[in-house]
């Protein structure tokens, strides 16, 4: 029994620059996709897809990245992304609050289909926006994957994420408030930044709560929270710091889908440039879809 969909490991891309052939992966980027044509009819629906990532990706001097994607044929190619239109327009858009690491791009999937290119994008669907969290059943202590590639252990030939478990630790009002992020514990490292977060599904509960069983994807991660420690010097005054170690305290925090909806917002209210819609490769399945509408009724 699968608990984890295998075609999500499809939705992840590894992004760095090319180095003598090599991509140098860094954080995963991820592909969404947001209803341009709604139906009744889940193989009708039509999506504009786009890139998901942590804001400072693309930020900062650069004027290009690297993308590989798997083809269908066992081998991957690579991309290079302009971020920068000719006439100076921005191909990406961050959030318009300073605090949330998050940033999308436009994709033109014509060129994916063209080059035989084997992805899968995340449909709106099956968002799971904070906050409805409570409504569906999310709560405190379920268990999440977190799709990325580690240490930025990505694979040669091909693209091959790493599935890492945590659960949901905190996730209060507050908390969203003041850091525009919610808490995980799991064993988050460089190279996981940018990794989507997906909800653990279940069919079982305790007496009186609803037991979940869609895998939602929640949100994105933006880092982890280091442990620090000092040690100081008391032959000056004031004491002076000789040597500090960090560590990695175990949680993390995760960026709700709700604002990468906000980003697509801007973008369609902005009129920003669209690649044309397309239908999802891989179609949701009428009892996944029955769920899902059921959970979030």
């Amino acid at each position: 029994m699968a608990l984890l969909n295998p075609s999500h490991f499809k939705t992840l891309v590894a992004i760095g620059l090319k180095e003598k052939r090599i991509l140098c992966a860094k954080p995963p980027v991820f592909l969404v996709g947001f209803i341009a044509k709604d139906s009744k009819n889940p193989a009708k629906r039509q999506y504009y897809v786009f890139l998901v990532t942590n804001k400072h990706v693309f930020s900062g001097d650069k004027s290009y990245v690297d993308l590989r994607f798997n083809k269908k044929d066992g081998r991957s190619e690579i991309f290079r992304q302009e971020l920068v239109f000719p006439n100076n327009e921005s191909r990406w858009k961050a959030h318009r609050n300073e605090k949330v690491d998050l940033a999308v791009l436009s994709v033109n999937p014509g060129i994916l289909k063209e080059h035989n290119i084997d992805y899968q994008f995340f449909p709106e669907e099956i968002f799971s926006y904070y906050r409805n969290f409570k409504n569906i059943g999310i709560e405190v202590g379920d268990d999440v994957y977190i799709l990325g590639f580690p240490l930025g252990i990505s694979g040669d030939i091909q693209n091959y994420a790493c599935a890492k478990w945590g659960i949901i630790s905190r996730m209060d009002k507050e908390l969203i408030s003041k850091n525009k992020a919610f808490l995980i514990d799991s064993s988050i490292f460089p190279g996981n930044s940018g990794s989507p977060v997906v909800l653990k599904p279940t069919i079982t509960s305790l007496a009186g709560t609803p037991a979940v069983s869609s895998a939602y994807l929640l949100g994105v991660v933006s880092g982890y929270i280091p442990y620090e420690e000092g040690l100081y010097t008391h032959q000056t005054n004031p004491p002076s710091l000789v040597s500090l170690s960090r560590e990695n305290s175990g949680l993390s925090f995760v960026v709700p889908i709700d604002f990468v909806k906000q980003i697509f917002k801007d973008w369609i209210s902005e009129k920003k440039r669209l690649e044309k819609a397309q239908k999802q490769t891989q179609q949701i399945s009428e009892k996944v879809q029955s769920s899902l509408e059921k959970e979030k009724s």
